[in-house]
């Protein structure tokens, strides 16, 4: 559908996608990043950083030139882990006084090192953020008003809609910054899938999805993988319109049959000859993207966070990948679909350099310079000018994303609300029955049995006065 005037700025910020690779060598410091098996300094030595808390509101005078560390963190894969010091890097060079200790790990090991980082009062000045999380954080009062930085004019949000904001906000305050959008989908292996003779739909089923895994199988030996977690029950929940957790009565906003579909749904799928196994799920839990049954060619498809990630994983294999919808269950009555916030950046409310750190987001958010060093690597850039500066810079690759997000946009519904405090806990929840299911300890009502009541206590007991 054709769009002008507003409505077509909008359209252009929801369909960026991510930057050719080789754009990175345009940024200075690009190639600085270490591995991200260990916290690495991208501009400076981690003996020159400052002290990360402080009394909440001691605002040391960055702004007048003193020489200052911020340290950041954030998980990802090694692409990420590049882009994210290249503009660091730059923005040392725009201002000396200013040095990065970066921070980096994968996901699985991140927010343990987190919390062990908030119990002993030393976290990194800036964090990266996730839907999931931020909510449990800001209840402790561990994140920074960032209103109150947009305010004093440090961080410029005039070019991100309200709608974006709104994803980082707790009683109208700003508290967590949306870094990117992107949308749940399907990657799968077109060269495997054309071999054994079958096409992927643009919004497949269930039991599409597994039909194609059994057929491939059989034609190559390659297997398919088992969605599951959070953001299938979440899809499972929003194909019938409802939401897993009910933000208002810090409970479930589901009933046994969606819960009860959802771990039959792993256990039919664990038991086929054609899913990946239980050890291979496992390994995947740990390992990073690069490293996946999908990028190892053992399996023919699968369910990343967001369709984003499409660029670490392409790198990572010969075979040429795709991006499909997410699946949804054979019985849907209401579209599941959804543009998201693919992660957060958020200033801690210890930090001794709030001011400066904000200005960092904003030159995150605003900064052409930025915008070329980070590749949209994390997804659409959240500033409508900042997306249509990115898009004509598009390499071919990226196309499929930009298409993607296209067909996506034309089908969306809103978004869930953030989550409650107590939703990582229950999810954690999920996630530890989810393998008791698949290792066969617990039949599907067993796991609904469990996790319904126990659930829900966790969620009250998070959310007690």
């Amino acid at each position: 559908m054709k769009m002008t005037g507003k409505s077509g700025k909008v359209l252009t910020l929801l369909l960026a996608g991510a930057m050719a690779s080789s754009m990175l060598a345009g940024c200075s410091g690009g190639g600085n990043s270490a591995s991200s098996a260990a916290p690495a300094s991208s501009a400076a030595p981690a003996s020159s950083a400052a002290p990360a808390s402080s009394a909440a509101g001691s605002e040391a005078p960055a702004a007048s030139g003193e020489d200052i560390t911020l340290r950041i963190a954030w998980w990802g894969n090694q692409l990420r882990n590049d882009t994210t010091n290249a503009m660091l890097d730059a923005y040392t060079e725009e201002n000396p006084n200013v040095k990065f200790e970066a921070e980096f790990i994968d996901w699985s090991g991140y927010w343990d090192r987190l919390a062990t980082q908030a119990a002993s009062g030393n976290m990194p000045d800036i964090i990266q953020q996730d839907y999931s999380y931020i909510a449990q954080y800001h209840a402790r009062n561990q994140l920074a008003n960032l209103s109150e930085q947009v305010e004093k004019g440090n961080l410029n949000l005039d070019d991100v809609s309200e709608s974006i904001l709104a994803t980082g906000m707790f009683d109208g305050q700003l508290y967590a910054l949306c870094i990117g959008m992107n949308a749940v989908c399907t990657i799968y292996d077109v060269d495997v899938l054309e071999q054994a003779g079958v096409t992927m739909p643009e919004h497949p089923t269930y039991s599409e999805i597994m039909e194609i895994a059994a057929t491939v199988y059989e034609k190559t030996g390659v297997r398919g993988e088992t969605p599951g977690g959070y953001g299938s029950m979440c899809m499972m929940a929003r194909d019938q319109g409802q939401m897993i957790f009910d933000v208002e009565n810090n409970c479930l906003g589901i009933g046994e049959d969606i819960v009860l579909k959802y771990f039959n749904q792993i256990k039919t799928t664990i038991d086929s000859p054609w899913s990946t196994t239980v050890d291979m799920i496992q390994e995947a839990t740990t390992a990073g993207l690069e490293a996946q049954p999908l990028c190892l060619q053992t399996s023919c498809y699968n369910f990343p966070g967001g369709s984003n990630q499409l660029d670490a994983m392409q790198n990572a294999t010969d075979h040429k990948l795709a991006l499909a919808m997410y699946p949804k269950t054979d019985d849907a009555t209401a579209e599941s679909m959804y543009l998201r916030p693919s992660q957060f950046f958020s200033i801690v409310e210890t930090s001794q350099y709030k001011d400066e750190a904000a200005r960092v987001l904003d030159y995150y958010t605003n900064s052409e310079k930025a915008q070329d060093c980070l590749q949209a690597e994390r997804g659409v850039p959240v500033s409508s000018k900042m997306a249509d500066y990115i898009a004509p810079k598009l390499g071919e690759n990226q196309q499929v994303i930009f298409d993607y997000i296209a067909k996506v946009t034309e089908v969306a519904v809103p978004f869930d609300p953030p989550l409650p405090n107590g939703a990582s806990e229950a999810n954690k929840l999920l996630d530890d029955l989810t393998d008791l299911v698949r290792y066969g300890e617990l039949t599907p009502e067993e796991a609904t049995a469990r996790y319904i009541p126990e659930a829900n206590d966790i969620l009250s007991k998070a959310n007690a006065a």
